[in-house]
């Protein structure tokens, strides 16, 4: 029999660069798109071979995998979220089992050792979780920074009123998991709202000293997933970035905001298709798209098809509310003006000024690329109208000097994360003292709860994220109107939620089985003091026996108690270790779900004396 091999590429990747090496040379190399991320050859040497796997804008990941001779190999690779979950950026197939795992599996360690090409690797594969390969900044300090340093957070969401720029409470769900120094949030598709209604919800970040940061969210079809970083090298500090759930929505994303003209032609080719522009403008498309598609074409203006003026008119009638559609349409009446008469380009000139003032009407941009837009034409419309018509006073002039001036006045409020457009509140005493435009630089890391739903509260330093309650015995009310019953978004496989909550105060006492230890699994909690008089630190681990199978992506639920925001949280495995930070003002009952073993945890945090380095109890 050959020895063959079937590879396939995470299924959530939308646009990259996948790369199989082996036996010291290259045998496949190319621009991944989520229908094309299958390889297959025969005829292979066996032996120890590794996949590096790069979607654009993004650090890679490599798994290391093994080729059985005279065999048909199968490596199904899991999400690429999965395998950035370990920590480090390189992870191992097991055959054996078709799991991906971070620690190197029997079936690969001899053969590891003997391979003189991955010698390093496994030198550097740490032998306790959370430790070694992928974390230097824990084994080892770094110059200049203070991993001490910490800093209150929150994170909100907000829904537009029926009033334009005018925001209420969210209403509608979301879903949070944490991975090593990750928070991921995501919105699921509203079901009962038209896409092309412009239904605005905005994202608001409050960190403590630093600054409030917001961002309009796009409500993308399949979803959309929010994506918060604390990285080792800003203690105090997160990164944002916000993408589409859905690959394909998510391939034209990334090309628009780091791709290169070969990611872009395959995006063209593999996404797009021959498919009509005038169906993406249908009322089952996903408005998103579209937007995402005209910037494109202004982008990579070689490789996509030039914008139509009636597809562009059509964009704009149809998704008037988005700053970026009018944007698109200005730049389209600009491009046909090139080389047309001096009268023809100025009235091109004219109506470009007039939509780049509709999109101000709107409010803000939701891409980055969109406001680099806006400016760059800004900037090109301002020398023009000074060579060509530097006395004559028009309409088209003084409607321009206006929106310039509000754009260079707002520019320092100006930001972006990744493709995201973002702004940042400003500071309100300046304004009325100074008459100038600043950013807020001392906000409390706390948003207000009036017209914000917040969704987390809590802290953060180098590469963690702690999760910050009230003091339960304080709140009892608060603890008996709020159910910790779940949505039905993905949270009714919880057994827990079929049995009577324990008392107000105390709602998961007694519903998680009273065990801390169970079916290879344990829950501890250790403790520390912490800032303040009454908080204290506790990090919470559920940990497995080597006996246990824990792969890449697997996962835990950890419930807390119902003034933690939020109180459900799904939190990956690194290693055989899922952990939690919080930080508490008070005595609850934890209860724990591992649904790939089917085993529930539960751990009361009594009131003790803690101990920086304090035993787990």
């Amino acid at each position: 029999m050959k020895t063959s091999l079937h590879f396939e590429a995470p299924g959530d990747l939308s646009v990259g660069t996948v790369r199989i090496t082996g036996e010291g040379e290259t045998i496949a190399n190319w621009i991944a798109t989520p229908d094309n991320r299958s390889f297959q050859q025969d005829d292979l040497k066996p032996g120890i071979y590794s996949a590096e796997i790069a979607p654009t804008g993004v650090a890679p990941q490599s798994v290391v995998f093994k080729i059985e001779n005279g065999q048909a190999n199968t490596v199904v690779l899991p999400t690429f979220s999965s395998l950035s979950s370990s920590g480090s950026n390189t992870s191992f197939f097991d055959s054996s089992n078709q799991q991906a795992l971070s620690e190197v599996p029997s079936s690969l360690s001899d053969d590891i050792l003997e391979n003189q090409d991955a010698i390093l690797l496994s030198e550097a594969i740490p032998e306790t979780p959370g430790e070694g390969l992928g974390d230097p900044w824990l084994q080892q300090p770094i110059e200049g920074i203070r991993p001490q340093e910490k800093r209150r957070v929150s994170i909100g969401l907000s829904e537009e009123k029926n009033e334009r720029e005018s925001f209420g409470i969210f209403r509608g769900q979301s879903r949070m998991e944490l991975f090593y120094g990750r928070l991921e949030i995501e919105i699921p598709e509203p079901q009962h709202l038209d896409p092309w209604a412009g239904n605005r919800v905005r994202l608001s970040i409050s960190i403590e000293r630093r600054r409030i940061e917001r961002c309009l969210l796009p409500l993308y079809r399949g979803g959309t997933r929010i994506t918060l970083v604390a990285p080792p090298f800003e203690p105090a500090d997160l990164q944002l970035r916000v993408v589409p759930i859905d690959s394909k929505l998510r391939a034209l994303l990334r090309t628009l905001d780091a791709g290169t003209s070969a990611e872009a032609t395959a995006v063209r080719n593999d996404v797009l298709g021959t498919n009509n522009p005038l169906a993406l403008l249908d009322k089952d498309a996903d408005p998103w798209g579209a937007i995402l598609v005209g910037l494109l074409a202004i982008r990579f203006p070689e490789i996509f098809r030039h914008i139509d003026p009636a597809w562009a008119q059509a964009l704009t009638e149809r998704a008037g509310w988005a700053f970026d559609a009018h944007v698109i349409r200005a730049s389209q009446t600009l491009a046909l003006a090139g080389d047309d008469s001096a009268e023809t380009q100025y009235e091109a000139v004219s109506k470009a000024i007039g939509f780049l003032a509709e999109a101000q009407g709107t409010g803000s941009p939701y891409f980055r690329y969109t406001n680099q837009l806006f400016a760059e034409m800004a900037a090109g419309i301002s020398d023009y109208l000074k060579m060509t018509r530097p006395d004559e006073e028009s309409t088209a002039l003084t409607r321009f000097r206006r929106l310039y001036d509000r754009w260079y006045r707002e520019l320092p409020l100006q930001r972006g994360a990744g493709p995201t457009f973002t702004w940042l509140a400003r500071d309100q005493a300046a304004l009325q003292e100074r008459q100038v435009l600043v950013p807020h630089r001392r906000p409390s890391g706390k948003l207000r709860p009036q017209d914000t739903l917040v969704i987390f509260d809590g802290q953060i330093s180098a590469r963690q994220i702690t999760f910050i309650g009230e003091d339960p015995t304080a709140s009892q009310s608060f603890a008996a109107e709020r159910s910790t019953d779940p949505t039905e978004y993905e949270y009714a496989m919880l057994p827990a939620h079929e049995r009577p909550p324990g008392p107000d105060d105390d709602p998961n006492k007694g519903r998680f089985g009273g065990e801390a230890s169970r079916g290879g699994f344990h829950l501890t909690a250790s403790f520390e003091n912490a800032r303040g008089r009454h908080l204290t630190n506790v990090l919470l681990t559920v940990e497995a026996d080597r006996s246990e199978n824990i792969a890449l992506g697997d996962f835990v639920w950890f419930i807390l108690h119902p003034t933690f925001s939020p109180a459900m949280l799904k939190v990956a495995f690194r290693g055989r270790r899922a952990q939690l930070r919080l930080q508490v003002g008070g005595r609850f009952t934890v209860g724990v779900w591992v649904p790939k073993a089917v085993v529930e945890l539960e751990r009361e945090l009594s009131e003790i004396p803690v101990l920086v380095g304090a035993e787990p109890v």
